[in-house]
Parts: structure tokens; sequence; C-alpha cells
């Protein structure tokens, strides 16, 4: 599956720093410090090209549709031989400012802590499990080594939660952000990919063989609250991969997870479950979710969520029908990755990542990482998410 350009979501890229961004609001005139907001940050999209911008014009429609009152704040890399800024506006963006500065650690803090009420975070980019979030190209990236990025905790809301939708950004920076900033965070435990919307009504890879043809939705009837033309950015989503990564910096064959898994480091159950459940409306997903929406369509919902999705099998029948049977035989180990689960609870994973270091820098060497699954037994991961996710139900209405 590494043959096309969305197959370099993990890669350490090299690129020259673009030294600017662009700040734009989503179905609001001028975007207010003090009033609650939803950030998205978009970083470098390198041999990706837009494809970025895209995936957060239809999360910023699902945040429209579900939380009228709360204002969308856009920061992301000006991609000028691309055309980013024409792009955006395409795309219904309002450009509120272009910025000179180099998007770094330092300056993602810097814009990001200008809205004193955060309620959620979304950052589509390349990224790493071994140096964290590409901002602006391969040298300018947000990790654990980012300094103040605990200064950020005052800003997040009750309920706020953050999505760090880039490759292997679960292994080290979700749980570490969710430790520091005292929300939930998410992160994927393999490589992301690009998913497109197809006539079927299901959303598949777009390289060649992942789809059962070519005949691509050419609207979306499905995610929102009125039919829109995929041309207008509504047809694309990121999701994990139903297959371990491989790519710049090694294999990590011993394990993953096909969905974005939450960690809740200094929250309690309660309150993880409750953020869980109203996060699922947020999603470009197979069904319209909304706050007063059914059981059985948030369970829909959560199928789409959890389940990985095979052109050449039934996989999502089969996972939906698995997941349901273990509520009544209490086998807690179905598995529908391509691979052993990784085992994870709330605060961590029982996983390392090992890499052979370079000759004086002790810096990983690319090509040398494995995954060392710390699993004896099968792992549990999914069917608990998915008993955490049904629990979490009567949250989503409140």
């Amino acid at each position: 599956m590494f043959k096309s350009v969305v197959a370099f979501l993990a890669l350490a890229v090299i690129s020259t720093a673009h030294a600017s961004y662009h700040v734009a609001s989503y179905n609001t005139d001028n975007l207010d410090p003090n009033r609650p907001t939803r950030v998205m940050v978009v970083g470098n999209g390198d041999d990706l090209g837009l494809l970025f911008e895209e995936v957060a014009k239809a999360k910023a429609v699902k945040y429209t549709e579900n939380y009228p009152q709360d204002q969308i704040a856009l920061i992301a890399i000006n991609e000028k031989e691309m055309g980013s800024e024409w792009n955006l506006k395409r795309y219904g963006f309002k450009i509120e400012r272009n910025d000179s500065s180099t998007l770094d650690g330092k300056e993602f803090i810097k814009e990001v802590s200008k809205f004193k009420k955060i309620l959620s975070l979304d950052i589509f980019s390349h990224s790493s499990a071994q140096f964290g979030i590409h901002l602006d190209g391969r040298a300018n990236r947000l990790n654990i080594t980012t300094k103040g990025l605990e200064a950020l905790k005052p800003n997040f809301m009750k309920d706020a939660f953050a999505y760090l939708h880039g490759c292997n950004s679960g292994f080290n920076l979700a749980p570490f952000l969710s430790n520091i900033w005292g929300i939930p965070v998410a992160g994927s435990m393999t490589s992301t990919n690009f998913q497109r919307l197809h006539s079927d009504g299901n959303f598949y890879l777009s390289e060649e063989g992942y789809a059962p043809n070519s005949d691509w939705a050419k609207t979306n009837a499905l995610s929102y609250d009125k039919e829109v033309e995929c041309k207008t950015g509504t047809c694309q989503r990121l999701k994990p991969d139903n297959t371990p990564y491989v790519g710049f910096w090694g294999a990590y064959r011993a394990g993953g997870l096909p969905f974005y898994k939450f960690f809740c480091v200094k929250n309690s159950e309660a309150d993880c479950l409750r953020v869980m459940a109203k996060s699922m409306l947020s999603h470009t997903l197979t069904i319209n979710l909304k706050k007063n929406s059914s059981l059985a369509e948030y369970k829909k919902a959560v199928f789409d969520f959890l389940c990985p999705v095979s052109s050449k099998k039934d996989l999502r029948g089969e996972c939906e029908a698995k997941l349901d049977e273990a509520l009544v035989t209490g086998d807690m180990t179905y598995n529908p990755f391509s691979r052993p689960q990784v085992e994870c609870n709330f605060k961590e994973c029982k996983v390392e990542i090992d890499c052979e270091k370079v000759l004086f820098t002790g810096v990983p060497k690319p090509g040398t990482c494995e995954l060392k699954n710390n699993t004896p037994a099968p792992a549990t991961t999914l069917v608990r998410e998915y008993k955490a996710y049904l629990a979490a139900f009567p949250s989503l209405s409140k």
C-alpha cells in the first residue's frame, strides 16, 4: 500500500521551511479570542498536496452543524506553490491573517494560546513516533521536547479534547499531551491514510486495489445535514490503516490498532467516556450523527469509527457482529487488525519502539525501528474501547 503519495504520512520527509502560515476562520466573521473555539492546525503537506486542508474542511462542516455556537479557527501552513490560500477560500474559510513566521513548536503555542476557551484541537500533519508532529517541514516539530506546551492547559475548557490525525501519534505524543493538558487526547497506533467516499456508501483508500472500483462518490448524502458535492472538500477523511506501520523509520509489524485511541491520563473514567461520546460528533462518517441520535444510529457511527473496511470481504460486517457477540460471550479478544493488537488502556500502551542509534548523535537511525508488543496474551483493546463508547452513549445528548 506504500506505492502512492498517501503512504508517506509517517515519513520524515525533507522539505524546505515555508516560513509562513495562514490564520483563517470558518462560519464566522472575525475570530474572537474569548469565544469558545474549535482549533484546527494543518501542517506541511509535502507530497500530499492540500489533502490535509480538505480533511480539515470536512471536520469544519461537522463542527458547524453540531456546534453552531462555537467558532472555528484554522492555522495552516502557507503552501504558496500549491495555492493553499485560494484553496482555503474555495472551501469556505476566511483568511484572517497571513503570518510570515515559521510555524514551529514555539509559534504553535503562541497562536493556539490566543484562544482562551478551546473546546477541541485537531492537528492534521505528517508525524512519527520518534519526532512527533511535523508542522512546517521536518525541522519544525511539535513533540514531547517542545518547551512551554504546558502553558496551554488553562485554555482548555471542560470536556475539551484533542485529535492527532497523523501517523503513529499515539505511541508517545498523545499520552504525553493528555498528561500535561489534563484532557483526553486521541492518537494513532499505526500509519494513517486518506479514505475517500465511494458510491457504495463506504470510505476506502483511494489507492488501486483497495476499493471495489473507481466509481467514487460525487456527492456526500450520508455525513451531513444536507447533500454536498465532493468537490467542496467533504468526501475525504483520515483514518488509521488496518496494517502495521512500515515506512521510513522501520517496521512495526508486531502490532497496532485500526482506530484512533483515546488517552485520558489524568481524567476520571466518567469524564473520559463523556468526552469520547461528544467527540464522535466531529467525525465524517457513513451516518450523520447528531446529539439526539438513537442508540442504533450511535452504534453505526461507532462501528464506522472503530472497525476497518475491506473491498475483498465484509470485514465491517464481521467486526460489527463480533463486537456485539463479545458483549454476550465475554470474549474480549476479537481482532480485525491484520496483525496482533497492542494492549492499551486509557493511560498507556504496553509497547516499546526500539531503534538503532546514529553514531555519536544518539538519534534514531531511519529504517531500523521495530515495535515490541509487550502483551503475552491476545489483546482486548478493541472490545474494551467498544464497550466504553457504548457506556458513553447517554452523554451524547448532554
